[in-house]
Order: structure tokens, then sequence, then C-alpha cells
């Protein structure tokens, strides 16, 4: 860079030596000449501003890495959530505009999901909940995590929670295990302060005393605190009371609102193709 000394425009002395700021003539490769200024300290030049034409571009372009940085800092922080959640990881690419609606069955379903999501302050503020009935392949899951992916967007704060029934009956069961670190108490605390819970396939256990009692302890302590619940099952609704008992079915209808999946399975039967 060539350039031609001009006046100083200020000086003052610091216990470094004297401080000095000059204003050159300087040439820009790109955008030609230019008024630059020095920095002088104790007689050393310090620092020369740039072109101020290539400051502009060197700041919008440090913008537009800003920006990727700051989306791609979000996307990670998404997908950690996501991972979190502990949804099926099929579903975890699926969402509201993925699911299908053939019927009106499977319509009434996504507008009652969007309806949920909308709502959602008033969801948390009352514990309100979904109950997802129909049987296998229905979309009920599909639905289920589409919900909580709308909703870990749309609340930064919001931590939902993915569990089969079973898995919680087994979590309870392994604390009576010698060398446990916790107890049922806790474990079932765990579970009833869960944010926002999603219970799927309820029905598929024993129906003994035991998961019963487990599960409505858990069901009623999230009611009591109104904290939402979703519950998925393939059970018609008979079987579905003869499973839960009487008290447990009774709590989750005051708090879940019935959602029906009517038709047959959605999903696509694997053919040799696949190792194609």
């Amino acid at each position: 860079m060539n350039n031609t000394e001009t006046p100083k425009l200020n000086s003052v002395n610091t216990i470094f030596g004297k401080l000095e700021i000059r204003q050159v003539k300087a040439s820009c490769p790109l955008h030609g000449e230019y008024l630059a200024n020095e920095v002088w300290l104790g007689g050393q030049l310090k620092e020369v501003s740039e072109c101020p034409e290539c400051f502009k571009l060197n700041k919008a372009q440090r913008a537009i890495e800003e920006e990727k940085a700051r989306k791609e800092e979000t996307e990670k922080n998404r997908l950690a959530r996501i991972k979190e959640s502990r949804m099926p990881l099929e579903y975890q690419v699926k969402d509201f505009s993925t699911f299908i609606t053939e019927t009106e069955s499977q319509r009434n379903a996504l507008a009652m999901a969007k309806r949920f999501v909308n709502g959602w302050e008033k969801a948390k503020a009352g514990g309100y909940g979904l109950l997802l009935l129909g049987g296998c392949g229905t979309g009920k899951t599909h639905l289920a995590c589409a919900i909580m992916l709308e909703l870990l967007d749309k609340y930064a704060c919001l931590y939902p929670r993915y569990y089969k029934v079973t898995e919680i009956f087994s979590a309870v069961r392994n604390t009576y295990q010698q060398g446990a670190t916790t107890n049922e108490e806790e474990t079932i605390k765990f579970f009833s302060s869960i944010q926002l819970l999603v219970i799927d396939e309820v029905g598929v256990q024993k129906g003994s005393e035991s998961e019963k009692r487990i599960l409505f302890s858990i069901l009623d302590n999230r009611v009591t605190s109104k904290k939402p619940t979703i519950l998925m099952t393939n059970l018609g609704s008979k079987d579905f009371v003869w499973v839960l008992g009487d008290r447990l079915y009774d709590r989750i209808r005051s708090k879940c609102v019935p959602v029906l999946f009517k038709g047959n399975s959605m999903r696509t039967p694997a053919t040799p193709d696949v190792f194609d």
C-alpha cells in the first residue's frame, strides 16, 4: 500500500510514549485511494485503518458467518434436545407435514394435534393432555412425536420425554435390585415431574396390581401437579379400562382428550428391493 503522510490529527503523551493519530492518503487495490488513520505509539506504527469499502464488505461477511454459526449452534442444540427427548429415531424427522391424511379420522387427529400445540400454554396451565387410541400403525406415535418436535422448536425451555410403558415399569423395578442408586419413590417422582410425558404402548403390560399401582402413582401425581401427558394405546376402550382399572381410567379421562385413529396400518411392508 502506498501512502502520503498528512498533518497529525491528535497527539497525547502516555506512560508508554507519545500517542499520535495521523491521517494519510492510502491506496486500496480494490477500491482505489482513501484516507487512512495511522496510530503511532512511542514513534512506532501500531495500527492502520483499512479501506472503508473493504471494512463494509468484511463486516457484511462477518455478519453472514456469525449468522451461519448461530444457525449451526441452534440446530446442534435442537438435535441434542431431540435426542434427550428419547423419541424413536425414525420419528425424529417426521412432523405434521409428513403425516398422511387420507381419511376423516386422520384429518381429525392431525387437527387435534395442531390444536394441542397451539394451545400449549393452556394445556400446561391446566395439565391437559391427549389419549391417542387406535390400532397398530395408524399414526399415533407419528403424531405424538410430531407434537414433541413442534413444541421443541417453539419453546426453548421445554423438555418433553418419550417412554414406552414397559420402560417405566423397568425403571421402577430396577430400584428393587441390590446396589440400586435410587429408590422407587425417587423414580416415580422423576416421571411425575417431566414437563410433557409421552407414554407409548399403554396396555401391553400384564395389568398386574403392581403395574397399576406404579402407573396410577405417576399419573395421579401428574394430574395433581398439572403436568400434561400424552398416552397411546392399541387397545379398544373396554380393554383399556380393564387393563388400567376404573380409578386410573377415571383419572386419565379427566385430563386427557381422546383422539381416535381408525383404519389400517400406514406402515409399508418391507420388500426384497431394500437390499438393492
